[in-house]
């Protein structure tokens, strides 16, 4: 399977953006806070859906986090890849109030079915949980070192077959059960403790969203009143147009005054001189110029009051502009601030959400799944996975870290340890940074036995922070030469110079 292309059309803070993968490997780049994440959950929500969840947990699902503010009518986006050979559009909204899938084989124009279970057929089976747990590989920024090391070994433990190791399943089973009814304890205790510090912060999150609302109410209002400020007049003239056609009227006014005065004079000069009947004919002339001369002067008088009130209302409305201006911008402002409060307060919330999570709960949560898993073995279910996962990440182990660790081990109490060329080494006496090499491993080789034969791009969020730079080189020529997709999110410009460096090519997509 290959991720062609895709566009977000709202999801989360990313809005109209639109990218573009190749074969091989991608780097998927941005600053913190950018959305490179917001890009592993679209992809994971185009194949997989988007659920809410019921009640109080609806706050804060991946469908709250991710809920656009703006337009969230239009939720989702459109993914085209390429799966056994055929070519797929898959576009989603999962908007509240109209939620629609579509999935188009752009070969022969096939309309699909996603609700009746045509992606599922067209994914080759594999489910939400299969590609969580392998091909896409999320950060690791808040889990600790003792912390990977049990996940290590569950995960490993969840695939280990009674046909491939001489584990006792069921003093397996009752060890497990024992140790998870103390962790259960512990993260009751911690549930209740926890649940009134997040009440706390959410009810200020509701009072912040409130005043979001009031904000945008004042926007409204304002807008609405922006009408006032139209420089049209009843006649449909602007305003401008209007000031500069008096002025034209006052300057053709003078110059009729002037005209007039001149033809006055000069009309009671011929009479006097041509004339003989006596003054009469010259003051009759004097009185009509004069007549014609008020009334022009009276125009011009009225015209300039009409100008001078225009002027003075294009003031006004100026003054009235600028002040509306200032408020859009002060609104604006205050929206800022309020959204970043808002922001924080989320992240406050989250850090309680994974302090939910951690110690005891990941415990539990890693024990039931163990639990689930030995329940399946016993029947035979993965008889042959669990070795085959031993030796494959053994082999990539041996490939990332230059032959330093060549065998990956389990034992009967499902401890997990390596082998290197002189010493077997627990793995709670190695470094963090080897630890993410054998999760990685571990990955990588679940993902090519669970995910058929059409393998599914590796998809890695942000997850070389621990790496030293010889770590990351050997893990960047293994991804090159396993010829398979890859999309790396990062903050970081390392992975790219290492690539570079190392004359292996790649697509950048910037964020």
């Amino acid at each position: 399977m290959k991720i062609k292309r895709l566009i977000i059309r709202n999801f989360g803070g990313i809005h109209e953006k639109s990218m573009e993968f190749l074969p091989g490997i991608n780097v998927l780049y941005g600053e913190n806070e950018s959305g490179k994440t917001t890009v592993y959950a679209f992809l994971k929500s185009m194949f997989y859906g988007l659920r809410r969840q019921r009640g109080r947990a609806a706050r804060n699902d991946a469908y709250a986090l991710y809920e656009p503010w703006e337009n969230p009518s239009v939720y989702g986006g459109t993914v085209w890849f390429e799966n056994g050979g055929r070519n797929f559009r898959l576009s989603r909204n999962f908007s509240r109030t109209g939620p629609s899938s579509e999935l188009l084989c752009e070969d022969d124009g096939e309309v699909m079915d996603v609700e009746q279970g045509d992606l599922d057929g067209v994914l080759g089976g594999v489910s939400e949980v299969i590609y969580e747990n392998t091909v896409a590989v999320g950060q690791l920024k808040s889990v600790t070192g003792p912390e990977l090391v049990k996940e290590l070994q569950n995960y490993m433990a969840s695939y280990q077959g009674t046909a491939d190791s001489s584990v006792d399943l069921g003093r397996a089973m009752q060890m497990l059960k024992m140790t998870r009814k103390g962790f259960q304890v512990q993260a009751d205790r911690r549930k209740k403790e926890l649940a009134i510090q997040k009440e706390k912060i959410l009810a200020h999150m509701n009072y912040v969203r409130g005043e979001m609302e009031e904000l945008k109410e004042k926007r409204k209002a304002l807008l609405e009143d922006a009408g006032d400020y139209s420089l049209e007049e009843e006649g449909g003239t602007p305003m401008d147009g209007r000031i500069e056609e008096l002025a034209r009227r006052k300057k053709r006014l003078n110059g009729f005054m002037a005209a007039t005065a001149a033809v006055m004079i000069l009309a009671a000069v011929l009479l006097g001189v041509f004339l003989t009947e006596g003054i009469w004919p010259v003051i009759a002339a004097l009185t009509a110029g004069a007549s014609a001369l008020t009334a022009e002067f009276i125009m011009r008088r009225k015209t300039v009051q009409e100008w001078n009130k225009r002027i003075n209302m294009r003031e006004k409305w100026l003054h009235r502009r600028e002040k509306f201006r200032w408020n859009m911008e002060s609104l604006r402002e205050s929206y800022r601030e309020k959204r970043m409060s808002l922001g924080n307060l989320q992240s406050e919330y989250e850090e309680e959400e994974e302090t939910t999570a951690q110690a005891e709960e990941l415990e539990v949560e890693a024990l039931n799944l163990a639990m689930e898993t030995i329940e399946k073995l016993s029947g035979g279910i993965h008889n042959q996975v669990g070795d085959r996962l031993r030796r494959r990440t053994s082999e990539i182990l041996r490939e990332i870290t230059g032959g330093k660790y060549g065998e990956v081990l389990m034992d009967e109490a499902l401890h997990m340890s390596v082998n290197t060329e002189e010493r077997i080494v627990p793995l709670e006496r190695l470094s963090r940074g080897t630890l993410e090499q054998i999760y990685f491993a571990l990955r990588m080789a679940a993902g090519e036995i669970l995910c058929g034969e059409e393998e599914f791009p590796v998809i890695l969020d942000d997850v070389f922070g621990m790496y030293d730079e010889d770590r990351l080189r050997a893990v960047l020529r293994w991804l090159e030469k396993e010829k398979r997709q890859i999309i790396i999110s990062t903050c970081h410009r390392r992975e790219m110079e290492l690539l570079e460096r190392e004359g292996i090519p790649y697509r950048q997509i910037l964020l």
